[in-house]
């Protein structure tokens, strides 16, 4: 869920100028000073509020009543999936093989909603949702827990 957060207008009409120069929003001028802060050490890379954890042939990833395993094999391919690159790839076939088989191998399920995703517990059926900027983070805490 979204929260709105509170600027100055001369702040607001700054990350317009910003985000007009850099040929992008404001959501992602603010999600690239973020990432900044990351690969400086300021902030873990962790996503907050989302737990990813190995343990040897599987990983798990737990978040506000999601909670979801899969092979310590298939952490790459869901990995993929949530930074775009099988969602939004021009190969409408390639992309079904890839979200059946992850499915099929974990029961896990991702969906395209909006601008996001939503991850799909096998255990619960609940949806979990992310933005996509979020999701290329989660991905990659995903990546490390599959090392």
């Amino acid at each position: 869920m979204p929260t709105h957060i509170s600027l100055p207008n001369e702040r607001v009409e700054q990350l317009r100028m910003i985000a007009k120069a850099k040929n992008t929003t404001i959501p992602e001028v603010i999600a690239g000073f973020v990432r900044a802060e990351i690969e400086k050490g300021t902030i873990p890379a962790a996503v907050p509020g989302i737990d990813v954890a190995s343990d040897g042939p599987t990983i798990t990833i737990k978040a506000k009543g999601f909670e979801a395993t899969l092979p310590m094999n298939e952490g790459p391919t869901l990995a993929d999936l949530l930074k775009g690159s099988a969602m939004s790839t021009s190969d409408p076939e390639r992309k079904k093989r890839w979200l059946e088989g992850l499915a099929a191998l974990s029961g896990v399920k991702l969906k395209r909603a909006g601008n996001g995703v939503k991850l799909v517990s096998p255990l619960t059926g609940r949806e979990f949702p992310l933005n996509l900027d979020v999701a290329a983070d989660l991905a990659d805490q995903i990546d490390r827990a599959s090392k």
